[in-house]
């Protein structure tokens, strides 16, 4: 994908007994609605459903929330499915515009954005 390779990407991963049950990536890229300030976006995320519930989705929320404080990124931001919104809101995130289908998935999403205080 566009901006795997940007030193500023990170994957950031679990594991558990050396199986990888969770994974997402983490890039730099403007949030709409605040063109010129830093911002990070977390481009794709992915819980093993027996994982789910289970504090790891947060932990990768944690994890990419402090990459994006190192960078001093005002915003962290992601394209979420109507069905995870609940787990974004949770982790600090606020819902953003109209829904939409996002192409790749055929799914129903909508901008969610977190405003970090450095």
């Amino acid at each position: 994908y566009d901006g795997d390779h940007d030193p500023r990407t990170v994957h950031i991963g679990a594991e558990r007994s050396g199986r990888v049950v969770a994974t997402s990536t983490w890039l730099v890229m403007p949030w709409q609605n605040d063109i010129g300030a830093t911002a990070v976006q977390l481009r794709g995320m992915a819980v093993l459903d027996e994982m789910q519930n289970s504090g790891v989705g947060r932990a990768l929320i944690d994890a990419g929330v402090a990459h994006a404080r190192t960078l001093g990124a005002r915003y962290v931001w992601a394209k979420a499915r109507d069905s995870a919104i609940y787990f974004y809101e949770r982790c600090g995130f606020a819902v953003v515009g109209e829904q939409f289908m996002e192409p790749a998935s055929g799914m129903p999403h909508h901008v969610v954005v977190r405003e970090l205080r450095q």
